[in-house]
């Protein structure tokens, strides 16, 4: 009997032998990781189902890059390469049987050891179709059998876009999905980028205030000028290196070290507690009420309509008070500048809260109230010519819109929050710098439209401020580039208390001026980024219109 066994393996491989040998896999296979199969009856168009050795399992995540070769099976020559990512898998199966076998279920419901040789079985999502070595849409599905080769780490960077001319400021986002040893780089001077403008999107404790500090870090490290409204107190101690555990060992994983910002100005309102008293660099700043619309305070306010009329009428009686006072205008130059002020977009030159509070008394007083004590000191021993102008102008007597109208100036008055001298206002060239992130304290403004006022006047000033620049280089021959504007980016946390869905319609003029900084950021190099766990509360003007970036 061993005889004729022998006598047969020589047969065999002398057969084999004559036949052209060992079997040999073909070269276009060579260091492949899986195989294309046949189509499943779930299976969806843009996606195919692979099958993965037992040896590669631990070589295929998901996330990971692939090209596929397209074999055709009866010549054995390439068709098409194809580019996709694994979307699910490699789920585990075992060969020849059924994951539900009642020899593996019996194995193992009785403690047997008992592994039979297994594959993996992934689907890979088709994303493109490279040809001529540029990526199309893809129009075709790969062949069955088809060789699955992982996408070299540079080729995963050629095809996301991730290799970065230097003169484009790269700054490391994070890691790529699935694929550990990748980071993501992004350009923060390419305008179609950063400045298309953000959404950062995630539920409490998802880590959107870790990746806002990473990205607010790397924008300052490129010397893009960065300005924070910070309203839980949370990024004002980004000067100092993290020293929480976790993050300690996530770095140390990464071959990272812990740092904090080095250029980090804190600015917070005057009479208003910082969340950090012991930085370096803080300020305490003012706004100007003569930069804000009376149009935009009103609905920041949310006054009924009575009430909207008559805060009109002070604004207006207020600004013909100054012009007989001269207070503004005071020259030919203002008077010619009074003519293209428009109230929808800024308020009235030098006027004070003190100022349209005084008119508003004495206005309350001639619908049948009680006037109280001047407060501004311009109006001081003018109050009979006011009286006088009042009733040359008279608006409605209705006294229970101004005694509204009273309550809540007064409150904003007392609030301090306005600035009387120039000095006191903080402005965009104390902001906006190279490389400086100006984090805005707004943690001890337990008001919201304090805060939206506050928010809403220095978006205002900023975006002035670019397109003074814009401008200026306009007017010069060569284009304006990164290297002759600063670059800003603005974040702007909790943005559903500031743009509400719910409010937003009732505030038209407020929404102007945002939706007026996204329509014209990116050629002036602003770019807003809009922080929140709620974006379902963020107006639809926001988040579905226009382009955006999404972070999740």
């Amino acid at each position: 009997m061993n005889d004729k066994i022998a006598a047969a393996a020589v047969e065999l491989e002398r057969t084999a032998n004559d036949n052209g040998g060992a079997y040999e896999e073909p070269a276009v296979y060579k260091g492949s990781v899986a195989r294309t199969m046949f189509d499943r009856p779930g299976s969806e168009d843009g996606t195919v189902t692979v099958l993965v050795p037992e040896k590669n399992v631990g070589n295929v995540c998901r996330e990971a890059f692939v090209r596929i070769p397209s074999i055709d099976p009866r010549t054995g020559n390439q068709e098409a390469e194809y580019l996709g990512v694994v979307s699910s898998g490699p789920f585990a199966e075992p060969d020849a049987l059924s994951p539900t076998a009642s020899t593996l279920i019996v194995a193992a419901a009785h403690s047997a050891v008992f592994t039979p040789g297994y594959h993996g079985i992934a689907n890979v999502e088709i994303f493109g179709e490279r040809v001529a070595g540029e990526m199309v849409p893809p129009v075709r599905r790969p062949c069955p059998n088809s060789p699955v080769f992982l996408l070299p780490n540079d080729d995963v960077r050629k095809v996301l876009g991730l290799n970065i001319e230097e003169n484009e400021r790269p700054f490391r986002l994070g890691l790529l999905d699935g694929v550990s040893g990748i980071a993501i780089e992004v350009p923060a001077a390419k305008k179609s980028v950063l400045f298309k403008h953000t959404a950062i999107l995630g539920t409490t404790g998802g880590g959107k205030s870790t990746t806002v500090s990473g990205m607010i870090a790397s924008l300052a490290a490129a010397d893009n000028a960065v300005v924070v409204f910070d309203t839980e107190g949370e990024y004002t101690t980004i000067n100092e290196p993290t020293q929480n555990p976790r993050m300690l060992a996530a770095l140390t994983k990464r071959g990272l070290q812990a740092k904090g910002v080095s250029k980090t100005a804190l600015f917070h309102l005057a009479g208003r507690k910082t969340a950090n008293p012991a930085h370096p660099n803080k300020h305490a700043f003012k706004i100007a009420f003569d930069d804000l619309s009376p149009h935009v305070l009103m609905e920041i306010l949310d006054l009924s309509e009575p009430q909207e009329r008559r805060l009109i009428d002070a604004y207006d009686i207020c600004k013909v008070v100054m012009r007989q006072l001269g207070i503004y205008p005071q020259n030919d130059a203002e008077k010619n500048q009074s003519l293209d002020i428009d109230d929808l977009q800024s308020g009235w030159p030098r006027m004070t809260i003190h100022m349209i509070f005084d008119i508003v008394n004495l206005a309350m007083e001639y619908a049948g109230g009680t006037a109280n004590a001047t407060q501004s000191p311009e109006f001081k021993d003018h109050e009979d010519d006011i009286r006088t102008l009042i009733k040359q102008r008279p608006p409605e007597k209705d006294k229970r819109s101004w005694m509204a109208i009273y309550g809540v100036l007064n409150k904003m008055r007392r609030a301090k929050i306005f600035a009387d001298r120039p000095a006191d206002r903080l402005t965009a060239e104390a902001l906006v710098k190279p490389g400086l992130v100006s984090i805005i304290d707004l943690s001890d403004m337990d008001a919201p439209y304090l805060r939206n006022m506050v928010i809403a006047q220095l978006l205002r000033t900023m975006q002035a401020h670019q397109d003074h620049l814009y401008k200026e280089f306009e007017e010069r021959d060569d284009e304006p580039d990164a290297g002759l504007m600063t670059r800003v980016n603005i974040f702007i946390e909790e943005a559903h208390e500031f743009l509400s869905a719910e409010r937003i319609r009732q505030m038209p003029n407020l929404f102007d001026q945002v939706a007026r900084i996204a329509r014209r950021g990116r050629k002036r190099y602003l770019g807003l980024v809009f922080i929140t766990q709620l974006p379902s509360h963020l107006p639809d003007e926001v988040l579905g219109s226009g382009p955006i970036n999404r972070f999740h």
